[in-house]
């Protein structure tokens, strides 16, 4: 399957009849001679406005806006004069905002995650395409449609539309800090993870599904396995395979409309280590090395799991200890998560039975990822030590994860199916690492 021939597509039908659409509409990965192509990508656009940081600017932003201004193009810059994390908050949009000039035509990210989701946030409000020229192969959400924004204190996915253009020079990304490398790979190698909640939403709350996508998602996923030596010794080929690795995943995204096909119970695990530790101004991990730990916890979850007899399933919901749990966690933004799944009927609902009466499928799905000692084998390899994990968070916090993670969207994933089982708690508390 020729991703680069879909991508010329407006939208196709996939053998399941299912139609599926990307704004994507380049991916180009190649040496630094991909910096005076980007002029011709915009098809006469004559103005834009090039999105970013401290790091982002002098490692390849200037390369580019000599370029365009070398074409022709006017170049206005939101520039944010910093080296730490980048918060997509109300300030960031504001001050990105305040950039955008009459006669823009395109937004061009310099980056990665953050400002690849800020770009898209901006270009979409003016109805404009947007750009990404990537600076590490760091996450997947290179070309989805979704942009990750943190807004009122909560970290929200907002539909926006996919770049129209992925550029990367592989020799940049092969110099990229390794902890940006190592999050590329730790985001695909939670797709195991992804991939067995996605087949048990399909049956548990009837989401659509794609042989096609999973098919895709999967192969890539491999090849990140297949290439992590390469990868870890910063091969520049193997590196840019990476980040076509994590673009196509990102484009497997939009084909879907949403982020189910890369994303199950890790992602929210680790979605709640940053949600809570931005609102405790505590430090965190990069989002796919915080995704590579997680799924090792869905692993360790998921195997015990598939080993349970259905006959000791037993639905049972303690609304007082869950209130406890959500105020303990997310202090002040507590209610509003309780409403949400309130709203949801997300613990109104008794499905052990279900579950019992499907259970050799549902059993199937947990068994198919390849196992615990496989993933911690893997990302030893890529320089993951648990051991890290357990000191950046505690141990307390990381059960208290297991708890709640769920409770920060409403997605059917492993972690809703211990509920639905009266595992969760118990799991949780036993939780060692």
């Amino acid at each position: 399957m020729n991703v680069q021939d879909l991508l010329q597509k407006d939208a196709f039908l996939c053998d399941g009849g299912r139609e599926h659409h990307s704004d994507t509409r380049i991916l180009q990965v190649g040496d630094a001679a991909i910096y005076d192509r980007i002029p011709g990508m915009l098809g006469g656009i004559r103005r834009v406005l090039v999105i970013s940081d401290g790091n982002t600017r002098p490692l390849c932003g200037e390369k580019v806006i000599a370029a365009l201004a070398g074409a022709g193009i006017t170049v206005d810059e939101a520039f944010f004069n910093q080296t730490d994390v980048l918060i997509p908050d109300e300030a960031t949009i504001a001050k990105a905002e305040a950039c955008f000039c009459a006669g823009t035509g395109a937004v061009i990210g310099v980056g990665s995650g953050v400002i690849n989701d800020l770009s898209k946030y901006i270009a979409f409000n003016h109805q404009v395409p947007s750009m990404i020229v990537a600076t590490a192969p760091s996450m997947d959400g290179f070309a989805s449609s979704g942009a990750v924004m943190m807004l009122k204190g909560l970290k929200v996915t907002c539909s926006r539309r996919a770049p129209r253009w992925i550029v990367a020079d592989m020799h940049v990304l092969a110099n990229a800090p390794i902890d940006m490398i190592r999050s590329g790979i730790g985001d695909l190698l939670g797709k195991f993870s992804a991939l067995s909640d996605w087949e048990l939403a399909t049956l548990m709350s009837n989401e659509p599904a794609c042989q096609m996508i999973y098919d895709l998602v999967e192969t890539e996923t491999n090849a990140c396995i297949d290439n992590i030596d390469a990868i870890m010794r910063r091969d520049p080929a193997a590196i840019g395979r990476l980040m076509e690795s994590l673009a196509i995943v990102g484009i497997t995204l939009a084909y879907q409309g949403s982020s189910r096909p890369a994303s199950g119970s890790e992602h929210l695990i680790s979605h709640f280590f940053e949600l809570t530790c931005v609102k405790n101004h505590l430090p965190y991990f990069p989002h796919g090395i915080d995704v590579a730990y997680s799924a090792v916890v869905s692993e360790m979850l998921r195997k015990r799991l598939a080993e349970e007899d259905p006959i000791t399933f037993a639905f049972r919901f303690d609304r007082s200890a869950w209130h406890r749990g959500l105020v303990r966690c997310f202090d002040d933004m507590a209610p509003e998560i309780e409403a949400m799944q309130d709203k949801n009927a997300t613990y109104a609902t008794d499905r052990s039975d279900f579950i019992r009466d499907h259970w050799p499928t549902i059993r199937s799905y947990l068994k198919q990822t390849p196992g615990v000692a496989f993933m911690k084998k893997i990302l030893g390899k890529a320089g993951y030590n648990l051991d890290d994990f357990k000191a950046m968070y505690g141990l307390d916090k990381i059960r208290d994860a297991v708890r709640h993670a769920s409770d920060i969207k409403t997605r059917y994933t492993l972690l809703a199916l211990l509920s639905d089982t009266g595992k969760l708690e118990t799991y949780a508390k036993e939780l060692t690492l």
